[in-house]
């Protein structure tokens, strides 16, 4: 299939800044920036079939409209008029082909941007690994000439906003294996103003520090090495409570013995670094979606997190933290409640600690279904440096393969919206200083030392603040009214979303959608109890959406179908504190039974458990099991008109 223009003219794009693309040696007008974040999705799944779902999900998130896959069309004609203007829009075989439901975009060999930088970094790694030292430094330098400013720059939408941070990760690793380059080729002198740099502009990141230490101490600059460490150890407590990492730690102490290694070297640990047999030569995993701009509150659980899984204090004896075990922190509760956003959070502010990589997992498809263990440890292999063909076909095998890997690695492993205790407990390394962050709807009980961190609705404070930034960053206009006005209607919006942060991103969404309507009639709308779903659930995601995945979870689970005629029973209560007394009355089953039915409702993240060991729904909760019914292809968010039964009650 062709990958250039209709007259075979081959196109380039350029994702490594603002993007691009060029024509015949001409810069082509790629379109709006919607038009644009199109492409940037297309071209970062090149020569894959990318769902139409997927592009709407990409581009707009939960921001989507009734229109948006008519936009996307539009978007998708335009984009093939400035790729092969000479073509019939609807021919076959272009660059930009429609498949069943979704649509693909063909590049070749050297014609992305991306691509290049990528090779170009596996080829300086071979180049090392022979010995040619001037060769990888010169071709580090060609692969880093290629950026032209921040990654996928100006493009709007969540799945750029992620690659952003995917790729501002990759520069940085690049720039420091760089400068390793240059220290193993003794060039410390000529590298130490470029790392002063790269160091002042990334204060809590210790692996430029690490270079700057080393590059000093090579040069004769002993006691400003020294001086570097503490001024990174300063900074680390300061911003973020942590002492410095176990590798800078080490460094430091052995330039206090003056190490004689020191002055040759051994070799910079690389990242991804070659651990023999099966493994190729890859880099370190950096996988973490971008850290959440407007990230809210949490305090107290990321005190939690960083004590859990951080190094510790550098003067705690190892066998006190934990010599052998490794950390597993579970963060739980019910959709929407900022699980992933915590955690991303986190992994990144723990990131300079786990210097060989962190790895993240998705541990539930895009049907909804869970995916499977040996699934996801055949790419967590494969990421780590395991050729494909290598990969051993027994689940048991696969893990036993993993924690051989992982072995010695300093990794932080997030595992995102896991099932069970039995789908984590088989992606656990082995070794004490990989780490493990899990999100999950139940709290894993049956994880065995898993230290458990239950989020529930954030504070009114924190509440207020996080709708401030999600309107301010999305530019969202409040309204016309008065400031009593817009107080007010706040104050509604607020008691409406009461402290769920995915309903604060959907008020705000709806929000920056109707610039002439603002709070004050998005207030109004969400005063109806009848429609405040549909509100806080445009084009079907939202709340309505994370609510009704959980239904439907529920219903696949054994026993789920009753579990789920309950909750939809004790909804018409309300919000108010369940019992299984209360449960058993309106049921017409026995205690014991109700009991067991809730806590399987709770297991799904529909109620949580209170204190006295009674069950809680939150309002929107109790409002969805009022307002939902089912159809064949699962739960939906649907009104249930009076007088009719959509299951039987």
């Amino acid at each position: 299939m062709s990958s250039g223009g209709a007259d075979g003219v081959p196109l380039h794009y350029e994702l490594l800044g603002p993007l691009r693309i060029h024509r015949a040696q001409a810069v082509r007008e790629a379109g709006p920036a919607m038009q644009q974040a199109v492409l940037a999705v297309l071209l970062l799944n090149a020569n894959e079939p990318v769902a139409r779902e997927q592009l709407v999900q990409a581009v707009w998130g939960t921001r989507a409209t009734a229109n948006a896959s008519g936009l996307l069309a539009t978007y998708v004609a335009r984009l093939r008029r400035v790729l092969e203007p000479e073509r019939t829009r609807r021919s076959v075989g272009g660059v930009l082909s429609s498949w069943s439901g979704g649509y693909r975009l063909s590049v070749g060999a050297g014609q992305l941007d991306l691509q290049v930088f990528e090779q170009a970094r596996l080829r300086a790694r071979e180049q090392r690994a022979a010995g040619d030292l001037a060769g990888a430094g010169a071709t580090l330098d060609r692969a880093l000439g290629l950026w032209r400013g921040a990654g996928l720059d100006g493009l709007p939408g969540p799945y750029a906003a992620l690659h952003r941070g995917r790729l501002t990760e990759l520069r940085l690793a690049t720039e420091e294996e760089r400068f390793e380059v240059a220290l193993l080729a003794g060039r410390q002198h000529e590298v130490v103003p470029e790392l002063a740099v790269l160091a002042a502009e990334h204060p809590h990141r210790e692996r430029p520090r690490m270079l700057l230490m080393l590059a000093l101490y090579r040069a004769g600059r002993r006691s400003e090495a020294l001086t570097v460490y503490a001024e990174t150890r300063r900074l680390l407590i300061a911003g973020l409570g942590l002492e410095p990492g176990r590798e800078l730690a080490e460094l430091h102490q052995r330039m206090l013995r003056g190490d004689p290694a020191l002055e040759l070297g051994p070799e910079p640990v690389l990242p991804g670094r070659p651990l023999g047999g099966t493994l190729r030569t890859a880099w370190r995993p950096a996988q973490l979606p971008a850290d959440p701009a407007d990230f809210t509150g949490r305090s107290a659980e990321l005190r939690t997190l960083f004590r859990v899984l951080g190094p510790g204090p550098a003067s705690e004896p190892a066998a006190s933290r934990r010599a052998t075990a490794v950390a597993v922190v579970v963060v739980s509760g019910p959709p929407g409640i900022g699980k992933t956003a915590l955690a991303v959070h986190a992994g990144h502010r723990l990131r300079e600690h786990f210097g060989d990589g962190q790895l993240f997992a998705a541990l539930h498809g895009p049907d909804g279904r869970p995916r499977t263990a040996a699934d996801v440890l055949g790419r967590l292999l494969t990421d780590l440096g395991v050729e494909p063909g290598d990969l051993p076909g027994e689940l048991e095998q696969r893990s036993a393969l993993f924690r051989s890997v992982s072995a010695g690695r300093r990794l932080l492993l997030v595992l995102d919206d896991a099932d069970s205790a039995a789908q984590v407990a088989e992606l656990l390394p082995g070794s004490a200083g990989c780490a493990v962050l899990v999100t999950a709807r139940s709290r894993l009980a049956e994880l065995p030392g898993a230290r458990a961190v239950v989020l529930d609705r954030l504070a009114p404070s924190e509440a207020a603040r996080l709708l401030r930034r999600l309107l301010d960053g999305a530019g969202a206009r409040t309204g016309a009214g008065t400031a009593a006005d817009e107080e007010s209607a706040a104050a509604a919006v607020l008691a409406a979303c009461d402290g769920w942060p995915l309903a604060l991103r959907s008020a705000a969404a709806r929000v920056a959608a109707r610039p002439g309507g603002g709070l004050v009639r998005l207030a109004g709308r969400l005063a109806d109890e009848r429609r405040r779903l549909a509100e806080l659930s445009p084009g079907g995601r939202g709340v309505g959406g994370a609510f009704a995945s959980c239904g439907d979870r529920l219903r696949r689970a054994p026993d789920g179908l009753a579990g789920w005629l309950a909750f939809r029973r004790l909804s018409r209560l309300g919000p108010a504190d369940w019992t299984a007394r209360t449960a058993a009355d309106l049921l017409g089953v026995g205690e014991d039974r109700a009991d067991e039915l809730l806590d399987l409702v709770a297991e799904h993240g529909l109620l949580r458990r209170t204190a006295d060991g009674g069950y809680r729904p939150h309002p929107l909760a109790a409002l969805f099991g009022r307002t939902s019914g089912w159809t064949r292809d699962g739960i939906r968010m649907a009104p249930v008109e009076p007088g009719r039964r959509r299951e039987q009650d």
